[in-house]
């Protein structure tokens, strides 16, 4: 039925032009997996019944980014059906086992995620560039005020190389740039709430379909904290263990408890004295950041004593953020 109900949709009659039309990619196990979207006419129907504008995009997503395109709404899927077995419906009557919304989570698609920050580049000549997180999904608790930023791993991009764009280790990266970095070195302010300013937390979510996958994300993610201090949560979940763990959350379905943090955040313990504790890793970090700073402003003084004109921007020390992010665990 429902089949028959999507084909109608995507033919013409008469004046009315069609709402949807198929496309296809073959997964990871081989299998043709039939893809339906919406056509401009379909939007400007969606547009029309939601109050809202939506981005019409000028190509089909390639068969080949068709599977990553898709495949978090799995999880939407499994947030909004109906507890329990389908249940044939009533002759004569509707069915009643369609999903229902729930009203305790908010889900906002990748389309509409655009979240801008600036970051270092090593690369001569050395810069500031401005980049731009667009996570697959985003889930907000509205309960308990928490935003899951959340990734979706087919698992053809590489994990550890962190030269490729897409690789899941520069993905980290570029997010602890977002959540963590200062928009500016005097000011507490970060990207992340500059651009959200309702004081939800950040978690970021990885979405594997295996568990070998999973288990790669998690252990990357933890030799890349051993550098610098996190203080926001990173998960990588199987979409089995999402769907569950986040009815239990946001649904209360079950009653099984959350399952702890693959990695938590490594927060240094306060001293027993008045005051504040600093490692001796973050020592080190300052004062390699003091040094840079200094050989900064060094060149520029000895430029301008040999009565050169500075034509040069100088570049911000590469240790900027990661020392920025230390002075302001230690003022709190």
């Amino acid at each position: 039925m429902i089949s028959g109900r999507l084909g109608e949709l995507s033919q013409r009659h008469g004046r009315t032009r069609a709402l949807i039309k198929k496309l296809w990619f073959v997964n990871s196990e081989g299998k043709r997996v039939l893809v339906w979207a919406l056509t401009p006419s379909g939007y400007a129907l969606a547009g029309e019944q939601l109050g809202r504008q939506f981005k019409v995009p000028r190509h089909d997503v390639a068969h080949q980014f068709l599977e990553h395109a898709t495949g978090v709404n799995d999880l939407y899927v499994a947030l909004t059906k109906k507890a329990g077995p389908p249940r044939p419906a009533p002759r004569g009557k509707p069915a009643d086992d369609f999903a229902r919304v729930p009203s305790a989570f908010r889900w906002v698609a990748t389309e509409d995620l655009e979240l801008p920050f600036s970051e270092y580049v090593a690369k001569p000549p050395d810069h500031v560039a401005d980049r731009r997180l667009q996570p697959d999904a985003m889930l907000e608790d509205l309960i308990r005020k928490r935003r899951y930023l959340i990734e979706f791993e087919t698992g053809s991009a590489t994990v550890r190389n962190a030269q490729h764009n897409t690789a899941t280790l520069t993905k980290i990266g570029r997010y602890s740039n977002f959540l963590l970095g200062p928009t500016q070195v005097s000011v507490p302010q970060t990207y992340y709430s500059k651009h959200f300013n309702d004081g939800y937390k950040p978690v970021v979510v990885f979405l594997t379909r295996t568990e070998a996958r999973r288990d790669t994300i998690v252990k990357v993610a933890e030799e890349y904290w051993g550098a610098v201090d996190a203080r926001f949560e990173l998960r990588a979940l199987t979409m089995a263990e999402a769907g569950a763990e986040f009815r239990a959350r946001l649904l209360g379905e079950t009653p099984r408890p959350p399952s702890p943090d693959l990695n938590p955040p490594r927060v240094t313990k306060p001293a027993t004295l008045e005051g504040t504790f600093i490692s001796f890793r973050e020592i080190d970090l300052l004062k390699r950041f003091q040094e840079e700073s200094l050989q900064i402003i060094q060149r520029v003084r000895h430029t301008v004593r040999a009565g050169k004109p500075v034509t040069i921007e100088p570049r911000y020390p590469e240790l900027m953020n990661p020392a920025a992010m230390v002075l302001q665990r230690l003022l709190r």
